[in-house]
């Protein structure tokens, strides 16, 4: 009986030496310093901390430092970090583009087509306050932390972190301990004049490290008694050339005080990791690998000193906390709360959203909601959290409304048409609520224009009355057989049309319109004979209707690697009349030319094209396009061929191996073949080939480019392109196999 208690007095002593020792083991806190792209190294030092069971208590970070913390204190490993960080598109992640398919069909026409946005305010042209507003990244964090939906105190994730955002209003540090993790994270990293500011109650933050880059005395007031910092903030020993390029001198501006009190808060750090980043700067983005194993080489270094600093404390090695992302994959919204909407209606944004109150939703749904949502163009921002109840969720939407006016810029070259600027006035309830009126020109030496009305029926906008005029000022040459250019006529366009619209989702929309156009040649060069005869202009007008059907799933206007695109319109003419001004002589000449042979007659066309990715790096093409007329048109309702679409004006169709609107056709049919390979990042080659069959029947003015011709033609050409934030830049040459005649092509910017 004694025996047995004095064992048990033992085993209660011995426990409670061991409880009393390992509530006296130190707390280690690890810092992460902001740095842009740099930042990434943490994931690699990350990675050597766990290899030696060094698991923090508590976790400080800023910009960058905060991301990488943000998601380590929440369950995702160094490994993890390291997967998400070389399988998202960089490129993709800092901007605010969504992927065409999800672009309303009426908003296609006018997205991702301008280097410049302003806002038109009372007070005049309002420049953005970042050149990105993070949408994206705010997806991606939100994804990531759907399994911590129930957690609202940072103290309860499985290692408890802050992370440190400044107020531009009042100019004081805040600290993130609780409510959305993706709001602390985006607000912490909001680099100014780089990233939109983020507004939560009264306050406007951005990047923490204008402050505190490196918050070690935050993890020292959360309880850490050793502090383990990775400094990717400013180097020991900067170099004399000093920032260069725009994103280091932006974090350089706004970091500044942030780094002279990161030099006082390093005296306080134990340990500290230092990569060497001199060869990569904040928007290195694309070295990820690179910089994520400097991160690794450099903490290896430290191995022995780390090793030394936990056997001196007595710390035991430690596993890494387990974390099942994947619970509660489907969560129930009992309600939602929407915050910052004023000129849509709740319908309007749920019913693009397609989720109301009682469904089950995931974080992908919410994802793809979302961007439809965006894809309205009536949002510039739509950020959520979901708040835990009882019984399911509070979905709680925080939206940022597009301005109802807006006008954009930007500049264009090609070797037809030469210089341009493009300009777009876009306003909404102009006219009417859930109205939409747009302005765009192209001014140039061959100006266009285009206004359109329209006026939505019904409160979900997924049918509109449409009215609109289009001028066009083109560019229409006649070649002789060997692909010389005989002569150029100055081809005067107009068109004015009204009919209505509806579309099914962000991929159907189907048109049907009256049509009056308005077509005119006068000279530009050469046809001395019929110009010196008294020619001064003449043309065509026709009275149409006109049915379309398109249907567009490309993931991008440039560059798809996915989706399929289709166009389909039957045209009926219903009247035409000839047009003539100048002597009684050279309307004789021209009589053939804008002879009407039937005032009634149909044509019938359509589009196909489709992407589909190979690799990562190849993507092949293919593009089905055709026309039939049932009746003999005049001249100026016929089809032109030629060139590639970088400015594509109305009645073309490009095919490679000719130039702009070489070759005229009635009824036509052509297959093409589009084989494009990454070389890097944003570089592409395209190798482009295909096949036109055609039919032909010109009177004998322009006889110089055959009568009564019915012919098969073989394209082929090879391009590079360029795909820059200005717009894609194109360089290429193709020839066909009736002359083998080379043709350059060259294009920069957004097309109209």
């Amino acid at each position: 009986m004694q025996k047995s208690l004095l064992l048990i007095i033992l085993i209660l002593l011995s426990t409670g030496v061991l409880l009393q020792a390992q509530e006296e083991r130190p707390k280690i806190g690890l810092v992460l310093s902001g740095g842009g792209a740099k930042g990434l190294a943490h994931i690699g030092a990350l990675r050597v901390l766990e290899e030696e069971g060094i698991v923090p208590d508590y976790i400080t970070g800023t910009s960058m430092g905060s991301i990488i913390g943000g998601l380590y204190a929440i369950g995702y490993t160094a490994e993890e970090l390291d997967s998400i960080v070389n399988s998202v598109s960089w490129t993709s992640l800092l901007s605010d583009q969504i992927p065409l398919s999800s672009v309303s069909p009426q908003e296609k026409e006018d997205y991702n087509r301008y280097q410049v946005e302003f806002n038109i305010t009372r007070e005049g042209l309002e420049i953005p306050s970042g050149l990105v507003r993070g949408q994206k990244i705010s997806e991606l964090i939100s994804r990531l932390s759907w399994h911590m939906a129930d957690i609202r105190s940072f103290d309860d994730f499985p290692i408890p972190f802050r992370c440190v955002a400044a107020d531009l209003i009042s100019g004081n540090q805040y600290v993130f301990d609780q409510g959305n993790l993706t709001t602390a994270l985006r607000a912490s990293m909001s680099i100014p004049s780089v990233f939109s500011p983020v507004r939560l109650d009264s306050m406007l933050l951005v990047d923490g490290g204008i402050l505190n880059n490196y918050p070690v005395h935050l993890c020292k007031r959360m309880g850490a008694d050793i502090i383990i910092g990775i400094n990717v903030g400013f180097e020991d020993k900067p170099n004399d050339e000093g920032p260069e390029t725009l994103p280091e001198i932006l974090m350089a501006s706004a970091t500044i005080g942030g780094n002279l009190a990161m030099r006082r808060a390093i005296r306080r750090t134990d340990l500290l990791i230092s990569p060497q980043l001199e060869k990569y700067n904040t928007a290195s983005f694309s070295n990820a690998k690179e910089i994520i194993l400097l991160g690794e080489e450099a903490a290896r270094e430290q191995t022995d000193s780390l090793r030394k600093l936990m056997a001196e404390h007595h710390i035991a090695p430690r596993t890494f906390p387990k974390v099942n992302k994947k619970k509660a994959k489907n969560k129930i919204v009992s309600r939602i709360q929407i915050h910052g909407q004023e000129s849509t209606t709740q319908q309007f944004l749920l019913g693009n959203m397609r989720v109301q109150p009682g469904d089950t939703i995931t974080s992908e749904l919410l994802r793809t909601g979302i961007q439809r949502a965006m894809g309205t163009r009536h949002f510039e921002n739509i950020t959520y959290h979901l708040d835990p109840l009882d019984k399911g969720y509070v979905l709680v939407l925080t939206v940022e409304e597009s301005n109802p006016a807006k006008t954009k810029f930007s500049v264009h070259y090609d070797n037809e048409y030469k210089a341009g600027l493009l300009a777009n006035l876009t306003v909404r309830n102009l006219f009417g609520n859930s109205s939409r009126t747009s302005l765009t020109t192209d001014i140039s030496e061959t100006p266009r224009f285009n206004v359109y009305q329209l006026n939505y029926l019904g409160e979900k906008q997924i049918a509109a009355a449409k009215t609109g005029f289009t001028y066009e000022n083109n560019n229409l040459p006649v070649y002789l057989d060997d692909g010389s250019k005989y002569g150029t006529f100055k081809q005067q366009y107009s068109s004015v049309y009204a009919g209505f619209l509806t579309n099914l989702g962000t991929y159907w929309q189907m048109e049907t319109s009256v049509r009056y156009t308005h077509s005119t040649l006068q000279n530009r060069s050469g046809f001395s004979d019929i110009f010196y005869a008294g020619v001064e202009r003449f043309g065509n007008t026709f009275l149409s209707t006109r049915f379309d059907f398109n249907y567009s799933s490309l993931n991008r206007r440039y560059f798809p690697v996915r989706g399929s695109k289709i166009n389909l319109f039957y045209r009926f003419n219903i009247d035409g009349k000839e047009l003539y001004k100048g002597s009684s002589n050279g309307k004789e000449l021209v009589a053939p030319l804008t002879n009407i042979p039937n005032r009634q007659y149909f044509s019938l066309g359509g589009h196909w094209q489709k992407y589909f990715p190979v690799s990562r790096k190849f993507t092949p093409g293919i593009r089905l396009s055709g026309q039939f007329t049932n009746k003999a048109a005049p001249l100026l309702d016929l089809t032109f061929i030629g060139g590639l679409p970088f400015n594509n004006r109305s009645n073309e169709v490009h095919f490679i191996g000719y130039s702009f609107r070489e070759k005229l056709v009635e009824d036509f049919a052509l297959g093409e073949i589009d084989l494009r390979y990454r070389l890097l990042q944003q570089i592409h080659l395209n190798i482009q080939g295909g096949v036109l069959f055609s039919t032909i029947n010109l009177p004998k003015q322009i006889e110089p480019i055959g009568l009564d011709k019915t012919e098969t033609v073989y394209g082929y050409g090879l391009m590079l392109a360029y795909d820059s934030f200005l717009g894609p830049l194109q360089l290429g040459a193709g020839s066909n196999n009736t002359d083998h005649r080379l043709r350059w092509y060259f294009n920069f910017g957004f097309n109209f």
